[in-house]
């Protein structure tokens, strides 16, 4: 952690708990939770955060220096009382918050973060809903009735796509390379798929999904 280069690593306190200490337990059970090992990273600013994934060292470094990662929200396109940025040319991954909004909060550098690293595949917007009649038109038109609400919609999709999976930096780009491959991603395997029956089929990119 503390080669890592990333800001902040070398003040990384790590804490562990004994579940089956003293009043432990009890808290435990109250809280319903009986499967260990549990492992939160509290990072100031973006909450606490259970870790959920592979418990092997390299992932939990990953998702830790991610979390400290310097974050700008240059990538991040505010809702402007329009919808121009939603067309069926580029994909749109919406974020719809309000400034109370803890949990919104506790996001936003992941976001700011996903949008950098996913920065010419797929456009980034984020919506107030309460900032105006319009954007919230917009939120009700989305069926938004809880923040933050994250859809993924325009380019091939006719419908929007409800994200829901951990809203961290890993999440989103998990989410992202799923339904918006990497163009050479799509052309090494429109090209493998052209080899293995002889026909050299070509994609269209025109076509509209429905998911």
């Amino acid at each position: 952690m503390q080669e890592s280069g990333v800001p902040g690593a070398d003040k990384i306190a790590f804490k562990k708990c004994d579940a089956y200490e003293g009043r432990n337990i009890m808290k435990m059970q109250e809280k319903g939770l009986t499967k260990f090992p549990m492992i939160y990273v509290s990072i100031e600013g973006q909450g606490m955060e259970r870790y959920t994934r592979e418990m092997m060292p390299e992932k939990l470094s990953d998702f830790i220096l991610t979390k400290l990662e310097e974050t700008t929200d240059e990538d991040v396109f505010p809702y402007r009382n329009s919808e121009d940025l939603i067309t069926d040319q580029y994909p749109v991954f919406v974020k719809f918050y309000e400034k109370w909004c803890s949990r919104c909060l506790a996001i936003k550098k992941a976001f700011e973060n996903a949008a950098t690293k996913m920065s010419g595949r797929v456009i980034f917007m984020e919506v107030e809903c309460s900032s105006s009649d319009l954007a919230q038109e917009f939120c009700t038109k989305h069926d938004v009735d809880g923040f933050p609400t994250l859809k993924l919609m325009g380019g091939k999709f006719t419908q929007a796509i409800l994200f829901e999976r951990d809203r961290n930096v890993q999440g989103f780009i998990e989410f992202l390379d799923e339904h918006v491959p990497d163009k050479a991603d799509e052309e090494a395997s429109v090209s493998d798929t052209g080899d293995s029956d002889g026909t050299g089929t070509e994609a269209s990119g025109s076509e509209k999904t429905e998911l």
